[in-house]
């Protein structure tokens, strides 16, 4: 019972500090002409509003997949693993940071002076509850859908702010899809690339090309335009890719 609620502590400090952090990234450049303290704490506090449902829309997302399949999913900040930070010093004799996803995101936000993003600054554990023994451990594919479950209630939340006029509602998904699409270290998007290629190549078509069409047609239309573009990318990175290499293997 105190480990559960340690975890649940631990998940709800994270979940905070990353509100908090993309809070302060999506509003320290309100876009205004002229900025004023007051204009900038009313756009600070709806940004806040803003990253606050986005975030809980995302974790939603997670959550309801993960108890789909029985899996127990602790949301949490992106933490350079410990393997990480010894293979880093080995091979290219640089330290990393336990916290690098979320000093880049501090340090690009004041580099353009708050006009570019980088939004990489969560993740996910897994751990299985099925006693099941055939299926007792969290498998690979299960963890792809999971994430991009979460990217689904993304879009969902960045179409609902698009219906409203909200621009940073809209900003604030666009890159939070994008940061889950990255393909590195234990970043939600890794759970894709490591599962398939195939369906990484779709799931990342898919979404970037309906966040560019989306503001310039119709969300259906955007939505399958985007569709048809990513399953024929993705048909052809199999043919000539995947199974071109096994094929490749298999004569020599």
């Amino acid at each position: 019972m105190k480990k559960v609620s340690l975890k649940l502590s631990k998940e709800i400090k994270d979940s905070l500090i990353l509100i908090i952090l993309l809070t302060l990234i999506f509003a320290y450049n309100d876009r205004k002409e002229i900025t004023t303290t007051a204009s900038w704490t009313l756009n600070l506090i709806r940004t806040f509003l803003i990253v606050t449902v986005s975030a809980q829309m995302l974790i939603l997302g997670y959550k309801l997949a993960a108890k789909y399949y029985r899996i127990s999913l602790t949301f949490g900040l992106w933490r350079i693993q410990e393997l990480e930070k010894k293979i880093s010093l080995k091979a290219f004799h640089i330290p990393l940071p336990t916290y690098l996803g979320q000093i880049i995101a501090i340090f690009v936000t004041l580099v353009s002076s708050g006009l570019q993003y980088f939004t990489a600054i969560s993740n996910f554990s897994l751990d299985s509850e099925r006693i099941d023994r055939k299926y007792k451990y969290v498998r690979d594919h299960e963890a792809s859908r999971i994430t991009i479950a979460g990217i689904i209630f993304s879009t969902i939340t960045l179409v609902f702010f698009m219906l409203l006029n909200s621009e940073t509602g809209v900003i604030v998904n666009t890159w939070i899809i994008i940061g889950n699409l990255i393909p590195l270290s234990t970043l939600p998007g890794n759970y894709i690339a490591m599962h398939s290629r195939t369906t990484y190549v779709f799931t990342a078509v898919l979404a970037i090309l309906f966040l560019i069409l989306v503001g310039i047609l119709s969300i259906k239309f955007a939505l399958l335009l985007a569709l048809v573009v990513a399953l024929i990318l993705a048909i052809a990175y199999f043919k000539y890719i995947e199974y071109g290499k096994k094929m490749f293997s298999e004569h020599f």
